[in-house]
């Protein structure tokens, strides 16, 4: 008996003595794994001599690469340059496509109006419209137009924008035209060249040169309000109310204490120094904060005391906005009447430091020997400073397709829109 058991236990010890099991399908046994060939080079010798030179190439940048990059300094600063450069080649497409988007658009309009050339000045007739309804400027749909009728076929440079294109229309011979725009590109002109080049050639057909676009405006009055009837539902529905501006009120009742001189429509006036509210009544002789006198009390409304925070570009602000009795608010406005190039371009980035450059220092301003950082290198925090000494007068009108309150910027005597214009840095545009 004892034998057997030390036999059995031989056995069992011993996998080679029992007989071999097949494996069945539900088997643990790992799976072969196979490995893939590892890709050699295709095409011909020339083409694969260039893919080693392109990777001993790609090798030897990442190599400096991470050179360049040791210390995080160096990282932070490489990162911020390839952002920078980035978003300088997006702009670029996008002012490409702004150009595609305008040539498309008179291509649009030419075959629309080609179907009803029965009708004279059909175009005249169809482009106020258009332009309402989109919420875009009937001149820029005009410019659209007659760049499609220029350019049949669409220009295929990328060098020029859209404001480059604008400015070459003024010149009626094609020939000409063609010279400017090789000009331009062979110079890498900006759009205030380009506009100076089409002036000379112009001023040597003998046609008279097309005389600066103006505008005109006058600031009225801070802190000067129109009473309304609040009819909509809320705390004080039924009630008259100051319309502040900007969708903001206040209940009359806040801020007089006897209510009944006032009706809708009425305009009053909130004096800072005397700290009282009276009533504007309507008299020729009503003076602005301008020092000129107006023709109704109606013309001294929605002027503001406004502190720029940033310029975005230079037909656009971030500015905080005083409304008067301690409300201010938050707000991106747009220059009325004006339209300044993209910011990515040479021309853009100087109507943003001419801009940020008078908002900063007003006519009659004194400046200290700090106050004469370049404009350029002025961050929001500065020209926030800048204008909380100084601050600027803005008068709104409607905003535009953007909800964006379009307004004209008085900086001292000095009318922002007006300035841009005569400086070549913007063009005239319809609200």
């Amino acid at each position: 008996m004892k034998t057997l058991s030390i036999l059995l236990f031989l056995v069992l010890m011993s996998p080679g003595l029992l007989p071999a099991e097949t494996p069945s399908a539900e088997s643990s046994v790992l799976p072969e794994v196979k490995t893939s060939p590892v890709p050699q080079p295709t095409g011909t010798a020339e083409k694969r001599g260039e893919q080693a030179r392109r990777s001993d190439d790609l090798g030897q940048s990442s190599t400096a690469l991470v050179k360049q990059v040791g210390t995080y300094d160096q990282l932070l600063s490489a990162v911020r340059e390839m952002k920078s450069e980035s978003r300088v080649r997006v702009e670029k497409a996008v002012e490409q496509e702004r150009v595609r988007e305008a040539w498309e658009i008179g291509r649009l309009i030419d075959a629309h109006v080609l179907q009803h050339k029965e009708r004279a000045d059909y175009a005249k007739q169809v482009l106020p419209r258009l332009a309402g309804d989109l919420g875009m400027s009937e001149r820029e749909l005009y410019y659209m137009l007659k760049f499609y009728r220029a350019y049949p076929i669409l220009p295929s440079t990328a060098e020029l924008s859209w404001g480059h294109y604008r400015e070459l229309l003024s010149v009626n011979d094609p020939k000409e035209r063609e010279t400017v725009a090789s000009e331009a590109v062979k110079n890498k002109w900006s759009e205030k060249e380009t506009r100076e080049a089409v002036r000379k050639v112009k001023a040597r057909a003998g046609e008279k040169a097309t005389p600066a676009e103006i505008l005109t405006a006058q600031p009225g009055k801070p802190y000067t309000y129109r009473v309304v009837l609040a009819r909509t539902g809320g705390p004080y529905a039924g009630e008259l109310a100051v319309d502040l501006g900007f969708s903001n009120y206040v209940r009359l009742a806040e801020v007089v204490e006897d209510t009944s001189p006032f009706k809708e429509g009425d305009v009053l006036e909130f004096s800072e120094e005397e700290g009282e509210v009276r009533l504007l009544n309507e008299s020729p002789s009503t003076e602005t904060s301008a020092g000129k006198r107006g023709t109704s009390p109606e013309s001294l409304l929605y002027t503001y005391r406004t502190y720029v925070h940033r310029v975005l570009d230079g037909d656009t602000i971030e500015a905080v906005v005083d409304l008067g009795f301690g409300i201010t608010t938050m707000q991106t406005l747009r220059f009325r009447g004006i339209d300044a190039p993209e910011i990515a371009t040479r021309d853009g980035m100087e109507a943003k430091e001419f801009v940020e450059s008078v908002i900063a220092s007003p006519a009659g301003a004194k400046q200290s020997q700090n106050d004469g950082i370049a404009a350029s290198s002025r961050q929001p925090a500065e020209l926030l400073a800048m204008t909380a000494k100084f601050p600027v007068l803005i008068k709104t009108t409607k905003s535009d397709k953007y909800d964006r309150y379009l307004v004209d910027v008085f900086a001292g005597d000095k009318y922002v829109n007006n300035l841009l214009l005569k400086q070549g840095l913007a063009v005239r545009v319809e609200e």
